[in-house]
């Protein structure tokens, strides 16, 4: 009796720190800047979930007038990026709105849909002059390496010769550097500031110095010319590159700064972006998917005064993760007499951080999915997840129990493999690739924290020396396939991988194309992509999560050594 009353009040006290720990890590984050104006202007582009020009399904009329109705209040304008895909219906709509439209062509490597975009361009100009009030011709073109300066060239002084509207083209500010002949041609500058994606990412807490910067070197470079910040914001989800975290908070923090900086100078702007797009993910990650100040489902993300709240949906998720452990709790403790105390916390406490953990990872990927192909592999991740995490905790109580035989649970160990395997490939891959790809702490919550934690348990109620409580071969019964999985080669693999993951950043930073300009010369680079190496908190996070990961195999070698 009174070891169950014991387990009521271990589950009561643990469900209540599960839940003051979903507020805690969510809990309003203060932003003392506001601003309650509408934007000058914000980009415009409809797409949502499976739309997009990946797919080439494009949003219907109706649901683009639906979203320009959304804007009224938030921008007195709006900046498209093409005259196509079903785009002809926006300066007639939004004209009737009373929204400004900076209207756009889209070149890329297609002469003839090149010629279309400028076509439609120009007759939507010449029909709608009272909604179109200027005409960007190409956005970042220069960058992709798409056209040449001289073929832009020849686009804009085709639509200059056809419209009334000042003609600009856009592109990121150090593109219009490297090719000065451009800025000839158009009426205004548009440039694109965007720190988080500077090839020395800036941390959102020097973005208005940043921003200045910028705007006054333009202001040098050309002078006399108007110039218009056709794209500043920052994304509220995805990967930290360097100091520069993508979170709500700081998507809040930035877009406030911009207006307030733009109205403090006279600067004219363009907030990135109106919506979420989906279908970016696929090209720059997750990350690339979320600058929106709406989601993809037409929520607003956060006020432009007061505090932020980073997940406004926390209590749902703080609910599931509690209810979880405490179901699990008293499936895996229901025989209570079974356990003395100390075993019974140990159980409840890895019960309710391995459903926080899956709750938290459940979140995560369906956050990162965007369409059908992600839904059914962020299906596969959350089930290797939840799986891990129950055997976890049914293993803990298995070999907790006063004289109890652990059962083996061969899946258990092909799973802590598994990860094994995967994080090592995930290392490789971001050391090859750093610049879009996701870190994935939140997918290895419970193959490293709460695999750590059970072996520890194990090293103080079983009095296991570290080897025999860590081994992978031991953690889930002696069933673990040494030959099939050889734990030596993975501990080293995973070895090599930790020191591979902040290097990625180093990488990634050499090799950016300003970076190089900014710092011809090895000896300024070279304090600079050290410091890389350790600036970005995600990447330090996963490569120490990765070196924990290497406890269980090389446990496991020792072990087999020694027989």
């Amino acid at each position: 009796m009174m070891n169950r009353v014991l387990a009521l009040v271990v589950v009561a006290i643990l469900a209540g720190i599960n839940i003051a720990g979903w507020w805690w890590f969510n809990r309003p984050v203060p932003v003392e800047l506001s601003f309650n104006e509408p934007f000058p202007s914000v980009s415009f582009a409809p797409f949502r979930r499976g739309q997009g020009p990946i797919t080439r399904v494009y949003p219907p009329p109706e649901q683009i007038k639906e979203d320009l109705q959304s804007l009224v209040g938030v921008a007195r304008g709006i900046r498209t990026y093409t005259s196509l895909e079903g785009m002809h219906v926006v300066p007639p709509a939004a004209g009737k709105l009373g929204l400004e439209v900076t209207h756009s062509a889209w070149l890329g490597l297609e002469p003839e849909v090149n010629d279309k975009e400028v076509a439609a361009l120009i007759q939507a100009a010449n029909q709608h002059p009272d909604a179109i009030k200027r005409v960007i011709v190409g956005n970042e073109v220069l960058l992709r390496q798409d056209l040449t300066a001289d073929q832009l060239i020849a686009h804009i002084r085709k639509v200059k010769a056809a419209v009334t509207q000042p003609v600009s083209y856009a592109d990121v500010w150090a593109f219009w550097l490297k090719n000065p002949q451009v800025a000839k041609e158009v009426d205004f500058i548009t440039i694109h500031i965007l720190p988080y994606w500077e090839d020395e990412p800036i941390a959102v807490e020097h973005a208005a110095q940043h921003i200045v910067k910028i705007y006054r070197m333009m202001a040098e470079a050309f002078p006399g010319k108007p110039i218009l910040i056709g794209e500043a914001g920052w994304p509220t989800y995805g990967r930290t590159r360097g100091p520069a975290v993508a979170n709500m908070e700081n998507a809040a923090r930035f877009v406030r700064t911009l207006a307030l900086v733009s109205k403090e100078n006279g600067f004219d702007y363009n907030v990135v972006e109106a919506f979420d797009q989906p279908w970016k993910a696929k090209l720059e990650g997750t990350v690339g998917a979320k600058w929106g100040v709406v989601d993809e489902e037409r929520r607003v993300k956060y006020a432009m005064s007061g505090p932020v709240e980073p997940s406004p949906r926390w209590p749902w998720h703080a609910a599931a993760s509690t209810l979880l452990g405490v179901a699990a709790t008293l499936i895996f403790l229901r025989r209570s007499d079974r356990f003395d105390a100390r075993a019974m916390v140990a159980v409840a406490v890895l019960a309710q951080i391995c459903a926080a953990f899956a709750v938290w990872q459940v979140v995560y990927v369906r956050a990162l999915a965007y369409d059908l192909g992600e839904d059914i592999w962020s299906a596969a991740r959350i089930l290797a997840h939840g799986a891990l995490a129950v055997l976890v905790v049914r293993a803990a109580a298995e070999s907790f129990a006063k004289g109890a035989t652990q059962a083996k649970a061969a899946l258990g160990q092909w799973l802590v493999a598994l990860y094994g395997f995967c994080a090592i490939s995930i290392s490789v891959m971001l050391l090859f690739n750093g610049r879009y790809r996701d870190i994935p702490p939140v997918e290895f919550l419970v193959p490293c924290v709460a695999v750590t934690l059970y072996a520890l348990a194990r090293m103080a109620l079983l009095r296991l020396d570290w080897k025999r409580a860590f081994a992978v071969g031991s953690l889930f019964g002696e069933s673990y396939p040494g030959g099939v999985c050889p734990s030596g080669k993975i501990a080293a693999m995973l070895g090599l991988s930790v020191l591979a993951v902040p290097l990625s950043e180093a990488v990634a930073l050499a090799r950016g194309e300003d970076f190089v300009v900014s710092h011809p010369k090895f000896a300024d680079q070279f304090p600079l992509l050290v410091r890389a190496l350790w600036e970005n908190t995600e990447i330090v996070v996963w490569a120490a999560m990765v070196a924990v990961m290497i406890l269980p195999f090389l446990a496991q070698w020792l072990l087999e050594r020694e027989r």
